[in-house]
C-alpha cells in the first residue's frame, strides 16, 4: 500500500494520502524523540500551496503533530492531529503516526508511517513507505514487510517531500505557546 509523505514531519510531518493501517509499526517508542524534528515546518507544492506541520513534544518519547494541508480552494484547509513516536526496524528509524482527528479521510486511531531525513538544521525530507499489505496487517507483519523491502530497496516510492522549518518549538513548562522565532542560525 502506498503513503505519500506528510509530516507529520506528521508530518507533516506532511502531505498525507494513500494507505493507513489498523496497527502501529511498533507498539511504543523505540527511542527518545529527535528534538531536531520539533518546530513548525512548511512544504510548498508545485502550485504554490503551502502545507504546514507543527511538531511539539508530548513526552521524551512522543510527539504531537498538528498538520494542515490546502484543499481545492485557498479557504479550504484540511486539519489533522496525530500522536507520533519513533519506530525502529532494524537500523532504520521511522515515525509511526496515530490519527487523533482528521477531516474524515483517515479514521481516528489509524496509523500511517513516514521516514524523516534531516538534510540540515532547517530542512527535512519525508518519504512515505510502500507497504503492500492489507490495512489489518499486524505490527509483526508490518515490520517483516518493512525489513524485506529495506533489503530489496523497494520500501520508498520515488516521491518525497521537502520541508523547511519556519519556526522553532521548545519544551514549555509554563503553559505558553511552544512556537517561537527566530530559527536558530538562520541561513537566509
Amino acid at each position: 500500500m502506498r503513503l505519500f509523505a506528510w509530516m507529520a514531519l506528521a508530518a507533516s510531518l506532511f502531505a498525507l494520502g494513500g494507505c493507513y493501517f489498523d496497527n502501529p509499526l511498533t507498539g511504543g517508542s523505540s527511542k527518545e524523540i529527535n528534538t531536531w524534528l520539533l518546530g513548525v515546518w512548511e512544504h510548498r507544492d508545485e502550485k504554490g500551496r503551502v502545507a504546514r506541520a507543527q511538531v511539539t513534544p508530548i513526552s521524551d518519547d512522543r510527539y504531537f503533530v498538528a498538520f494542515a494541508r490546502p484543499g481545492k480552494t485557498s479557504r479550504d484547509v484540511k486539519n489533522y492531529e496525530f500522536e507520533a513516536w519513533p519506530s525502529r526496524v532494524g537500523d532504520t528509524v521511522f515515525l509511526t503516526l496515530k490519527c487523533l482527528s482528521s477531516p474524515g479521510d483517515i479514521p481516528t486511531g489509524a496509523h500511517v508511517f513516514v521516514q524523516a531525513q534531516l538534510l540540515d538544521q532547517n530542512n527535512a525530507r519525508l518519504r512515505g513507505l510502500q507497504i503492500d499489505l492489507p490495512p489489518t496487517a499486524s505490527s509483526f507483519e508490518l515490520r517483516r514487510e518493512v525489513r524485506r523491502k529495506l533489503k530489496d530497496r523497494s520500501l520508498y516510492p520515488a516521491e518525497s517531500t521537502d520541508w523547511k522549518r519556519v519556526a522553532e518549538v521548545f519544551w514549555s513548562t509554563d503553559g505558553q505557546d511552544p512556537a517561537f522565532t527566530p530559527i536558530r542560525n538562520p541561513t537566509y
